[in-house]
């Protein structure tokens, strides 16, 4: 027997009335979430076994696709007679919660209905690839209500935003809520173009006019560091914002666009602010302040390179001030200055930041590159006739000396390494690396030197900084320290096996001529004691290294002298610490009581200006303190015929004594020499790097070889483009390069 066909009418009829329409009467009804009626399992199980029905019959009673049609055209009544009219009766606050309360609904209807109709869904729907029937009821909202009403709550969305953003409470909860009806009107697919063009695009816009006049307002009557404040301030509650309520795809476009209104436009001004700008917030050391503005401007591409400029133009100011000031007084002790330069690049240094969250300006190359340019402005300023290059190296012989500054090894390490920070900033090192040898060379071979590893970490900086051949003389001389003491205990050995019996004990230091300055030689006459034991060392040498030969630099030795004395009759020894020259002086009184100032001139055949420094240091001095010798007539100053004499009576509380030496100022005429070493070595470096250049490239045009010539030496110098081309002259003179014969800007190099 056949079920009885169901007719279209009747069918849509009953689903009507017990669904569609009963639905809508409960979720009226609904009140605070409570339902007053509900429909029962057993209706349910009716209403789907009539779709179920009416879908499978045979046709022409196959009633799917009118069924299809009728549920849209139900769903769109709905929505046009009910819903429409309820939302567009209320405004502002009370219309969006009416909003929300039927969309809410309108979700749960359509989710009822869709499980009414499921079976249409999996056979008609899919088969002939139709809308399924909950994306039907999303889009007829969106096209019918949603569209009808979208300007109006944007309105009233950004309206309580204004009202939040003025300090009022309102409903986030509410705000939320609309914001993702918003998101939800782009479908199952899940699209954000609706949230973006109804509603986004307005909020940025309306957020850029809030805020530019929020700029406006605040840099007219608040402080640099008050505006930074209020500014980091709103960007926070932007970003909770977009937390309590605004999809998270939005945060990063509103913050951008409160960045531009807030910092971007009014950075310059904000900036040059007078009484509070960058500069007085440098002036001030105002930390916090600096630290703010740092966070805030690194967030916008454009916001750092000023701060930069004015950063490099206030350590340059802070450091020509410091270089005026000394300029005044040049002639006094320069190592506080040096010292003053250490310490201000100590605050630029912590102030800048070697790392991320580190310093205010967390160690950004922006700052790092204008705190450099700043620095090489006036560390390279000369102080009088006096280059930082110079200072830097007697700072650094005050520290490495034993009658220096007294320091711990980590106080001592500490300080070294800030020196050469500072001297990474010189553009002429090579005059620094020419000094620095020559005050190693006396701390090596007078035994000043107060910690052999302090030497060698100062060397090893320096050649991280400058490369092995920067430091290669250096390296030398202390190796010839350590190889004369080897040289040393083979002599002693040496004697001992040949049984010598020298009258006066030798220590030697045997050091190579390419890595010590250099020296003047002298003819110093020396007494037979100390003649015999340089021909002694001389055979000994000679045997060893019969290609080599030895030179005597007798100005930097020094000796104990026995000195025997009389005072008040009694005999009394003392050990007398002297120079070789001082020691060369008191030998000849072993043979005679006095002499003329001539006289012993023409015994040592020492330089008249020379020998004048030691005699005055033996009778007593400017101040007379240690007075081996009597001088008449006394004063401080030395004639020929001046006579020097045994001091008989002399005596002194300490056995060993040491006679100081007149020191010999360093005077122009030394600087001057030391910078005419300099500047030869540089025509020789320069030659040398031309020739690299130019044996690799085998052509080049001059404009270019000036360059990479230039680039090459900066490391240690900056070199004159003038001074390269006149080595390149000369390299063409002596055949190393030519020109071109077409072209006289080209050169090339000749094998």
């Amino acid at each position: 027997m056949n079920p009885q066909v169901i007719a279209l009418d009747e069918g849509w009829n009953a689903l009507k009335v017990g669904g569609v329409q009963k639905i809508e009467e409960i979720l009226e009804d609904m009140q605070g979430g409570v339902y007053k009626n509900r429909i029962s399992t057993e209706e349910y199980s009716k209403l789907y076994t009539m779709v179920y029905s009416m879908c499978t019959q045979k046709p022409p009673n196959n009633w799917s696709e009118p069924l299809y049609k009728n549920y849209c055209d139900a769903i769109k009544d709905y929505l046009t007679a009910r819903i429409l009219p309820r939302i567009k009766e209320k405004h502002d606050e009370s219309m969006l919660k009416e909003l929300v309360r039927r969309w809410d609904n309108h979700k749960l209807m359509v989710r009822f209905l869709s499980h009414v109709f499921k079976y249409l869904d999996r056979f008609y729907v899919k088969r002939l690839s139709l809308p399924e029937l909950s994306d039907v009821g999303s889009q007829s909202f969106h096209e019918i209500v949603f569209n009808a009403v979208k300007r109006e709550v944007r309105t009233a969305i950004l309206e309580l935003i204004r009202r939040e953003r003025e300090g009022e409470t309102v409903d986030k909860k509410l705000i939320q809520q609309v914001v993702e009806i918003f998101v939800e009107m782009g479908g199952s697919r899940n699209s954000l173009e609706v949230y973006v063009t109804d509603f986004e695009e307005m909020l940025l816009s309306t957020t850029a006019e809030y805020y530019s006049r929020e700029s406006v307002k605040w840099a007219e009557k608040d402080s640099f560091p008050e505006y930074m404040r209020k500014a980091e301030d709103r960007l926070k509650q932007e970003q909770e914002r977009v937390a309590h309520y605004l999809h998270s795809s939005t945060e990063e476009k509103l913050l951008k666009v409160c960045d531009e209104q807030l910092l971007q436009g009014p950075e310059q001004a904000l900036l040059e602010k007078e009484n509070s700008g960058c500069e007085v917030l440098l002036l001030d050391n105002k930390t916090e302040d600096l630290s703010r503005m740092f966070r805030l401007f690194s967030r916008i591409p454009t916001g750092l390179p000023p701060i930069g400029n004015i950063v490099r133009k206030h350590i340059s100011d802070v450091g020509l001030a410091l270089v005026k000031k000394q300029s005044t007084s040049p002639d006094t002790d320069l190592m506080p200055y040096v010292q003053e330069l250490l310490d201000i690049h100590d605050k630029y240094t912590d102030l800048v930041g070697t790392g991320p969250e580190k310093g205010c300006f967390q160690g950004h190359t922006i700052f790092h590159k204008a705190m450099k340019e700043a620095f090489e402005v006036f560390v390279n300023k000369e102080i009088g006739k006096t280059s930082t290059a110079e200072l830097l190296s007697n700072f650094c012989d005050n520290l490495l000396k034993k009658s220096g500054e007294r320091l711990s090894d980590e106080a001592l390490e500490d300080k070294l390494e800030k020196v050469v920070r500072l001297f990474s900033y010189l553009s002429d090192k090579d005059i620094f690396a020419e000094f620095y040898k020559k005050q190693l060379a006396k701390r090596l071979l007078l035994a000043r030197s107060s910690s052999d590893d302090a030497e060698r970490s100062m060397i090893a900086k320096l050649k991280l900084r400058c490369g092995a051949q920067f430091t290669s003389k250096l390296e030398g001389m202390v190796t010839d320290m350590n190889l004369s003491s080897d040289i040393q205990s083979a002599f002693n050995e040496y004697v001992s096996e040949k049984e010598i019996k020298l009258e006066t004990d030798l220590t030697l230091q045997v050091l190579t001529t390419g890595f010590w300055p250099t020296y003047k030689s002298d003819e110093l006459n020396l007494p037979r004691e100390m003649l015999q034991c340089i021909t002694t060392f001389k055979a000994f040498f000679d045997q060893r290294h019969s290609h080599r030969q030895l030179r005597w630099v007798h100005s930097l030795g020094s000796a104990t002298v026995v000195g025997n004395f009389l005072p008040g009759g009694k005999p009394k020894t003392h050990d007398l610490m002297v120079s070789t020259y001082q020691a060369c002086v008191l030998l000849l009184f072993n043979s005679q009581d006095s002499y003329t100032f001539n006289e012993i001139q023409q015994h040592l055949n020492l330089p008249i200006e020379e020998l004048k420094r030691y005699m005055i240091s033996l009778a007593g001095g400017a101040k007379g303190k240690v007075k081996i010798l009597n001088k008449e007539p006394a004063g401080a100053e030395v004639s020929q015929e001046d006579v020097f004499s045994y001091n008989a009576g002399f005596t002194d509380r300490a056995r060993r004594i040491k006679v100081p030496m007149i020191a010999a100022k360093i005077t122009q005429e030394e600087k001057d020499s030391t910078r005419a070493t300099v500047d030869e070595d540089r025509k020789h470096a320069i030659e040398a790097a031309i020739v690299r250049i130019m044996k690799t490239r085998k052509s080049l045009d001059h404009q270019k070889l000036v360059l990479e010539a230039s680039t090459q030496l900066m490391r240690h110098f900056k070199p004159d483009p003038k001074q390269i081309k006149k080595r390149i002259e000369d390299l063409i003179h002596r055949e190393y390069l030519e020109r071109d014969a077409n072209n006289p800007n080209l050169y090339k190099y000749l094998a």
